[in-house]
Order: C-alpha cells, then sequence, then structure tokens
C-alpha cells in the first residue's frame, strides 16, 4: 500500500486517474501539463477535481492498471450479486477472477478484490486532497458558495467509498488527509461508521442543494438515502448477530444500538420520501436502458453514470447481466451467470410484469423476434422466458441499442447503471417501519411498490395475495429481490439479516444443463467467515500493520 498511497496522493495523479475515453469536459485543459503547484487555484480547477472523485466509481483504469474488474464498470457487481440465492455460474463461467465470486471460491490473491482496493481507496485519497486543498483557497461569495457544494460532494463520496469497504472487508484503515499514513492499520467498524461515514453523510444531507448542479451528481436527497440504507444495516447486522460467531473484534456489531438505528432510519428515510421529489418512474424496464435517462432521473438517487461529464467511462456490454448473444449482432452479453430456478420461482408469471424484463432466454435470430422501439430508438428483442425454470433463462435487466443505431463503441455501454433508486428508499422505510412497530404501514408499502408492475387483466391485490409471506421479514427479502435483483443488492441483504448460509442451503442442485448447474459447487466453497472478503495479499506484503490482522479464515 505504501507504493500505492504515495502515487494516488499527488493531486495531478487526483485529475488524471480514470478512464481512457474522453469526454469535452475533461478535455477542458491539457491535464497532462497541470502540476500541484498552479492548480486548485480556480472554482473550476475543483470542478475537475471533482469529476476525478467520481470517476472511480466504475472506473476501467488507473494508470497502466484496468482496475475494472473492481468496481462498477463490470467486476463489483459480480461481487455483489453473484454467489448468492439470485444468481449461479454458468458451466463455461469461472475463469476470471471477477466470476468466482459466484462460487464464493475467493481469495487474498483475487485480482478483483485487489483491483476494488487500489480503485476506491484511490477514490477515497480523490477526495480528501479536494478537501485538503479547500481550506487553501479565498474565494469570493459566489465561488465559495459553489467551492462548499463540492467540499459536501466530495465527503459524500469518500463516505460511499468506505462504505463499500465496511460491508465487504469490515475494519479497514482510515485515512482522512492527503498525505495519510502508509502503514496505517486497521480501525474497527464503530470507528469507520462513527468517526467518518455517517458523519460524512450527514454533512452532505445538511450541506447539498435539493439538486446537484451536474445531472448524477449527489445531491441533498442522495446523502440522506444513503444514511438511511447505512442505519439500517448497522441495525440489522446488529439484531441478526452478524459476524458475533467469528470471535474477530474488528468486524464487531456489538456497539449497535439497533432501536436507535431503526428509528434514525425511518425519520430520514420518511424525508427522503416526503420531500425529495423522487418518485417510481411509470415504466419499470426504463430504469435498465441506454436511451432513458430522464426515467432513471425520475426514480435514481444516484447512479454509476455511463460516460457523462462526471465519470468519461464507459462498462463493457458483455459483463453485464443483460441477455446473452453477440455483441455485434445484437448488443448481447458472454451470459456468464443464470438466474437460479429459485429465483424465477419467486415471480408471479402470470402476474408481474417485472419477470418478462429480468428473466428472459438469449437474443436469437432464429426464431427472430421484432426489434422494440422506445423513444424512436430500437431495441433488439431477446426470446421471452416462460417464467419457469429453464437451462436457457438469463439475467436480462439490462438493455443496449441495436449495435446498428448505437453512436458510442458496440463493446460500450452506455447504460448508467442505478446505485440507489427510489423504490430502495420505499423498501428501506418500509424495512424501518416494521422494526419501529408500524407493520400494517410497512406491508401497504410493498403494496405501493408493486402497483406498477400488476400485468395487464391482474389486480394488485392478485399480486399482494400471491406473495404474502406471514413473516413479514421473508416477504421484504423476497420483494427487495424481485424489485432490485442483479443490482449488487442481494449479497449484502443476505448477510445483514443472517440470511446467506440458511438461502444458499435452500438451492437445488442440478444436472448439467440445468440453471442452477454450479450451485452444489457454491454450496461447497460457502463458509460463513466468507461473509468477508480477505484483505488483498499485496496490501499485507506492503504493510506490515496489516499482518496478522487478516479477516478469519484466510
Amino acid at each position: 500500500m505504501k507504493k500505492a498511497l504515495k502515487f494516488i496522493s499527488l493531486s495531478i495523479t487526483v485529475l488524471l486517474l480514470g478512464s481512457c475515453e474522453k469526454s469535452a469536459f475533461l478535455n477542458k485543459a491539457p491535464l497532462s501539463f497541470i502540476s500541484p503547484s498552479n492548480f486548485y487555484k480556480q472554482i473550476s480547477d475543483f470542478e475537475m477535481a471533482l469529476t476525478g472523485c467520481y470517476q472511480m466509481i466504475n472506473a476501467r483504469e488507473l494508470p497502466g492498471d484496468d482496475v475494472s474488474e473492481g468496481t462498477y464498470n463490470a467486476g463489483l457487481q459480480y461481487m455483489l450479486s453473484a454467489g448468492t440465492d439470485e444468481l449461479s455460474l454458468n458451466s463455461a463461467g469461472g475463469g476470471l477472477d471477477a466470476e468466482k465470486f459466484a462460487v464464493a471460491q475467493y481469495s487474498s490473491t483475487n485480482t478483483a478484490i485487489g483491483d476494488f482496493w487500489k480503485a476506491y481507496y484511490a477514490g477515497i485519497m480523490r477526495c480528501n486532497v479536494l478537501i485538503q486543498k479547500s481550506t487553501e483557497v479565498n474565494f469570493d461569495e459566489q465561488s465559495k458558495k459553489r467551492l462548499d457544494e463540492i467540499i459536501a460532494e466530495a465527503r459524500f463520496l469518500r463516505a460511499f467509498y468506505y462504505y463499500h469497504f465496511a460491508t465487504l472487508f469490515g475494519g479497514v484503515p482510515l485515512m482522512t488527509t492527503a498525505s495519510p499514513d502508509p502503514l496505517a492499520p486497521r480501525v474497527s467498524l464503530k470507528t469507520l461508521y462513527s468517526d467518518l461515514i455517517i458523519p460524512d453523510l450527514m454533512f452532505g444531507y445538511q450541506s447539498l442543494p435539493h439538486r446537484a448542479t451536474v445531472s448524477g451528481g449527489a445531491n441533498k436527497w442522495t446523502a440522506a438515502g444513503y444514511l438511511g440504507v447505512v442505519y439500517n444495516y448497522l441495525a440489522s447486522c446488529k439484531r441478526n448477530n452478524v459476524s458475533s460467531n467469528l470471535n474477530f473484534e474488528l468486524n464487531s456489531f456489538s456497539w449497535v444500538d439497533e432501536g436507535q438505528m431503526s428509528n434514525s432510519a425511518k425519520n430520514i428515510l420518511k424525508e427522503v420520501v416526503d420531500q425529495s421529489g423522487y418518485k417510481l418512474t411509470a415504466n419499470y424496464d426504463y430504469l435498465f436502458r441506454e436511451t432513458t435517462k430522464a426515467a432513471q432521473y425520475e426514480e435514481c438517487l444516484f447512479l454509476a453514470e455511463a460516460s457523462n461529464q462526471l465519470t468519461a467511462t464507459y462498462p463493457s456490454v458483455v459483463k453485464l447481466f443483460a441477455p446473452g448473444g453477440d455483441v455485434n449482432t445484437f448488443g448481447g452479453t458472454w451470459w456468464t451467470h443464470r438466474p437460479t430456478n429459485e429465483f424465477v420461482l419467486k415471480y408471479g408469471k402470470d402476474l408481474d410484469k417485472r419477470l418478462s424484463h429480468n428473466i428472459t432466454l438469449p437474443y436469437s435470430a432464429s426464431p427472430a423476434t421484432p426489434d422494440v422501439i422506445i423513444n424512436s430508438v430500437p431495441y433488439c428483442e431477446p426470446r421471452p422466458s416462460t417464467g419457469l425454470p429453464h437451462w436457457q433463462n438469463n439475467a436480462a435487466k439490462f438493455r443496449h441499442v441495436k449495435p446498428s443505431a448505437k453512436t458510442i463503441p458496440l463493446w460500450a455501454s452506455g447504460i448508467s447503471i442505478p446505485l440507489l433508486r427510489y423504490a430502495d428508499i420505499m423498501l428501506q422505510y418500509s424495512e424501518a417501519l416494521y422494526f419501529t412497530g408500524s407493520e400494517p404501514a410497512a406491508r401497504l408499502i410493498l403494496s405501493d411498490l408493486r402497483t406498477r408492475v400488476v400485468k395487464t387483466g391482474k389486480t394488485l391485490a392478485d399480486l399482494n395475495t400471491y406473495y404474502y409471506k406471514a413473516d413479514f421479514i421473508t416477504e421484504l427479502l423476497d420483494e427487495r429481490s424481485r424489485e432490485l435483483c442483479f443490482e449488487s443488492k442481494r449479497r449484502i441483504d443476505l448477510i445483514r439479516f443472517g440470511k446467506m448460509t440458511a438461502y444458499l442451503n435452500g438451492l437445488s442442485s442440478a444436472a448439467p444443463l440445468h440453471s442452477n448447474y454450479r450451485v452444489q459447487e457454491l454450496k461447497a466453497n460457502w463458509k460463513e467467515n466468507k461473509i468477508w472478503f480477505p484483505l488483498p495479499q499485496r496490501e499485507l506484503d506492503l504493510n506490515v500493520n496489516l499482518r496478522g490482522h487478516q479477516n478469519p479464515g484466510y
């Protein structure tokens, strides 16, 4: 880590790290000739530095180092969605380290884990440099107002990056300055949340405007939404004794007051619901297409933006959870992950519109299906699934423009990946209401969420009756899966509710050519200690104070 920190803490590097794709915004100045001594002098310099803070969310590379397997560009989605009850690895998958999460076959030398560590600490360092440099300037009143917003965005992003570290690894080194100690030890989860994640999110909530200056930027309600997510996460981990059997104090939740956290979640999420102006967009599928940004901005409080002036980066089409098929003909994917049979059967196949969007068969020229036209833009249409277990069922949530109509490279995805949607806010609010004694109100929110996905000829009552579970948490987890599948939520949900082992054991094993082909491998590899990823071996080699403090079982 020492070499890496020296490298990424330079302010010139803060500007240059990121995608090799270049946007007009980033090309306003010849960045390769900007030095730290003449930067951070104008508000435009801070705007450009803030761009660098956002870029690592879904970055493809650091200078000379591909890190896409560790960010929302590709691999982080596998880390957070695969290896759960939603997705099984297909018979050919598992060659890339990022695919090994689907069978719980990861170790400290996994390159995707190492890439995540490098990329998201780079993001943290960029935020730290910007925040520190903001104390060294004296702007006029108008520029100072914008600078205050930029600082709040940077602090939100720093909390965002650290929240990911905390949920994936537990306690990690805490770095809050532009020149941190490269041999910093791990700090506890209590310290991470109490000293940085919650205060930074609260600062963003109190300081950011109702909407960001730049489309896709964090705003007041983004920070508030993540505060609610964090409060619910901590409450559920404490309530379900997460990690307690590992006897590893750094990753303990014993300090959490679950009642207080649930109450705090209820209060902040009620504000988001009542005051944010976000809503459920009318068409569920418009949340996951390349050319329906207006619908995304109605519902999404935060996105991993695909090549806008905040990020200037594209994910790769073939690695996303989209229908399988030739990328040049259909805009299809490698189809490395399949929906499990158990996940498919969570949907009422004749009741719920989400099924036909989230689960399909691959693209095919024979039999061909007509294109779908969305806002005058053609999309190839995959073959429909029957809604029953089938070896060709695809995880098909994201959809790409027909290749002949694309205006960006055929390999590139222009989809902005939703990271926090209003639908998730509703579900988080429902959870908080339940744990503060309001189950009827909590169930009403589940009903409200389902309103837009009732199939023609059916009623909301039909859907509510079919999905009803006497145990509210079981129904909540099912609804979170149906609504938020393949959106990097499931791993954390199952862990925080203490359900991962039981839900994996409940998956059926299967013969070849079956949707659950690799489930037996996943079940054999899964151990309770794997709720935490291992610290990368490279970091242990570079930092003597991390040695002897690896997560249990690695």
